[in-house]
Formats: C-alpha cells, sequence, structure tokens
C-alpha cells in the first residue's frame, strides 16, 4: 500500500516537475519575510522551509534517480519509462554530482550519513526554536546534541570516503530542468534514433528555441552550434576517476586539521553555553580554531623541503623571456623579473587539484564572514550598523521595505544560534 502510494506520488512528480519546482521556490520565498508579521510567524514560516527543504531532497533523489543513476534499470517501471522518454542526450554532470553519488552509490555508510546530515541540518533551526520555547535555558543542551551528532556524521563520511575531507553538501544536488521531465504527445520530437546502433540521439533541432505559446510568435534564431558543442566538452577532470576529484587527507597534519574543523562548531557551542553569546571568549575561540584548521589544510599538502628541492627548475618567467627576445641584457630588471615570479615550489601542491575541491575550500574560506553576526562584533558593530541603516530607510518605498524585512531579523539573530551558525 505504502509502495504504490509512493509510486502514485513519484508519477504526480514527473507530470508536474516544472510546477512542483515553482511552488517549492515560491514557499521559501514566503518564509523568508514572515518572521514579524504575527506571534510566533518565525516558528510557523522555519517549519515551513524545513518541511520544504526536505521534500525537495526526495524530489532531488527522483529526478537524479531518473536522468543519472546507474540503478535506474533496477527502479520500478514508472522511473524506468521516464527515463526511456527523456532526451538521450543527458545534461553533462556536474564533478560535485559525480563524485557525491560515486560514494553514495559505493558505501551504504556514505549515504546513510549524508542523508542524516542533510535532514539535521535542514531542521535544526526549528528544532531549536521549538526547544527555546519549552526548555527555555536547557535548550543549549539539545543545541550542543545537534552539534554533536553532526560532527560524528561527518566523521563517518570522512571514513567512509577513505579519510577524504567532507565535501558540502554531501549528496547531488538538483542539476536539470524539471521541464524536461514533462512528456506531451503535442511536443515536437527534436531526437533520431539510429537504425543500427539503436542509439537515440539529439536532433539539431533541439537547439532552436521552443516557439513562445504566450505571444504567439515562432522564435527562428539560428542554433548555437558552438555553445552546444562547448558544453559538451569532456576535460581531464570529466574523464577522472570520482574519487580522485578530492585527495586524502595528507597525513597527521591533514587529518589534525579535517578534525578541527569538524569540532570546531561542537566547541563553539560549548563555549556559548558556559559564557553566553556576549562574551568574547567564545568568538575569539572559535575564530582561532577555524584559522588554524585552513592553516594547516594548506600546510598539509606541501613537501618535506629536501623533497621540493629536488622538484624541477621552474621555466623562465615572461619577463624575463621577453627580455631575453629584445635582446635586453640587465642584471636589474632579471633580478627583479625573477623574484617577482619566483615563488615556493610546494606552494603549487596547495592549490585545488579539481573544482570539487575548489569549491569547497572557497565555500569554507567564505564562511569566516559569518563572523561579522556573532559575539562583540555582532551586537558592538554590525547591529548598530543594521538599525542604523532600518531607521535611515524607514518610510521609503522599496529600499525602505526591504530594511524592515531585514530589522524583523536582528532579534532573531539575537537569540536563536542556527541562524549565523555556517
Amino acid at each position: 500500500m505504502a509502495r504504490r502510494a509512493w509510486q502514485a506520488y513519484e508519477r504526480l512528480l514527473l507530470a508536474n516537475a516544472s510546477q512542483i519546482t515553482a511552488l517549492e521556490s515560491s514557499l521559501r520565498s514566503i518564509t523568508y519575510v514572515l518572521p514579524g508579521r504575527f506571534k510566533d510567524a518565525e516558528l510557523a514560516g522555519e517549519a515551513i522551509y524545513a518541511g520544504v527543504h526536505l521534500l525537495g531532497m526526495y524530489h532531488d533523489s527522483v529526478l537524479f534517480k531518473i536522468v543519472y543513476s546507474r540503478r535506474a534499470k533496477q527502479a520500478h517501471a514508472l522511473v524506468q519509462q521516464a527515463r526511456d522518454e527523456l532526451s538521450g542526450d543527458l545534461p553533462k554532470l556536474s564533478l560535485h554530482a559525480r563524485y557525491t553519488n560515486f560514494w553514495h552509490s559505493s558505501s551504504r555508510r556514505y549515504g546513510t550519513a549524508a542523508v542524516l546530515l542533510m535532514i539535521i541540518e535542514a531542521s535544526q533551526l526549528f528544532v531549536e526554536m521549538v526547544a527555546r520555547r519549552k526548555l527555555r535555558e536547557r535548550a543549549w543542551d539539545v543545541v550542543v546534541s545537534i552539534e554533536l551528532l553532526k560532527a560524528l556524521l561527518r566523521f563517518a563520511l570522512v571514513q567512509a570516503s577513505q579519510r577524504r575531507p567532507v565535501v558540502q553538501p554531501p549528496l547531488p544536488q538538483r542539476e536539470i530542468d524539471p521541464a524536461l521531465l514533462e512528456h506531451s504527445s503535442a511536443s515536437p520530437t527534436y531526437t533520431w534514433h539510429g537504425e543500427r546502433s539503436g542509439v537515440t540521439h539529439t536532433s539539431i533541432n533541439a537547439l532552436v528555441p521552443l516557439p513562445n505559446a504566450a505571444c504567439g510568435v515562432a522564435r527562428t534564431e539560428e542554433p548555437d552550434i558552438y555553445e552546444y558543442l562547448l558544453s559538451h566538452t569532456l576535460t581531464d577532470q570529466d574523464v577522472a576517476p570520482p574519487a580522485q576529484l578530492v585527495r586524502k587527507l595528507q597525513g597527521t597534519v591533514g587529518r589534525v586539521a579535517e578534525a578541527v574543523y569538524i569540532l570546531r562548531p561542537l566547541v563553539y557551542v560549548l563555549a556559548l553555553r558556559k559564557w553566553g553569546k556576549r562574551d568574547a571568549k567564545p568568538f575569539v575561540l572559535s575564530l582561532v580554531l577555524e584559522l588554524l584548521a585552513a592553516s594547516l589544510r594548506r600546510r598539509s599538502f606541501y613537501l618535506p623541503r629536501e623533497s621540493a628541492e629536488k622538484m624541477p627548475v621552474p621555466p623562465m618567467s615572461s619577463v624575463s623571456l621577453m627580455l631575453s627576445m629584445l635582446g635586453i641584457e640587465n642584471s636589474f630588471l632579471d633580478w627583479l623579473a625573477g623574484s617577482l615570479s619566483r615563488s615556493d615550489p610546494r606552494r603549487a601542491l596547495a592549490k585545488p587539484i579539481s573544482a570539487v575541491e575548489g569549491d569547497e575550500w572557497a565555500a569554507r574560506d567564505r564562511s569566516f564572514w559569518w563572523y561579522l553576526l556573532r559575539g562583540p562584533v555582532w551586537y558592538n558593530y554590525t547591529r548598530p550598523k543594521l538599525e542604523s541603516l532600518v531607521r535611515r530607510t524607514e518610510g521609503k518605498r522599496l529600499i525602505g521595505v526591504l530594511a524592515s524585512i531585514g530589522g524583523d531579523y536582528l532579534p532573531l539573530v539575537d537569540e536563536y544560534y542556527y541562524y549565523t551558525a555556517a
């Protein structure tokens, strides 16, 4: 009975994928303006947001299974039929999706930990709001429990991925336009079927935009062949084994760096429970731990100096080469150009080897901006600035409305931890 109900829901999702996606986006947008509108509006808004987020996770898993999953052939007939009706020329899978789907499909431990971690992250603010109302001061115990469970799940992800750092989000995200899954007999066919190979290919007509039914005017732009071919070009990262898109933690230093990064939120929450949000000690402790984790992560990729000295000599700098080609022999200019271009050869190994690594490191570096909303920096600098902005823009048409919505969040940032948790 339950299986039939899920299949009926998946049938509804496949038939109305774009409308359901638009509804998800609308509900999320509504939750942003609910705080301050009525009593417990923030609780109602966060309940809606958490529910939509969890439902969106399920929708993403269904859509990914239809389009990309290797196990689609074992899926039930509804999913297999939708995959067969989809164009044979699938959009190129992103590197993040390739990496996370590889571990999700090859390790049950990774898949379980990733799903649980995303469920907790989607509902943690709602749980904290309920705990603040029911448990008062003991709500910090709930927050500590959540952070402890998240830390354990992240350590499980590290072990399941053979000692690789945690990548956020740990599961593939929606990367295909859901409208492609809505099938209609009135829709024109943009594929052709090879008689001998039996393979379905995308027709060149698929590159031409569809007629604008709303205006009744057909668009006749020429298909952009160059953009189409460029989007289907494979790079060395596209053909690399998924597991090699993220390097293993390098030695003891790398493992310590990841452990410090994973444990930092738990240590911060424990410090907040002991000293309070206005005290500088939790703020400084958290910032020092995060800086330490970033520094150790970069240093873990450095070769020992004796090994670096055996590396090939770097080529002549472009400035020195240009001076040589022009016949200009000036020892000072050559020394200056060499000094500006010379760098420690070990630093080249500290650069990300793929977009997956690069995006994760960039996201971790951006998380330092959250410290503007924490501790004494928030109460003594950021909050007064925002309050002043709200007062100055009060009564103005558009910017005043936006500023007032932002002003409704100021007391929420004061009260709830997860509004500023990275």
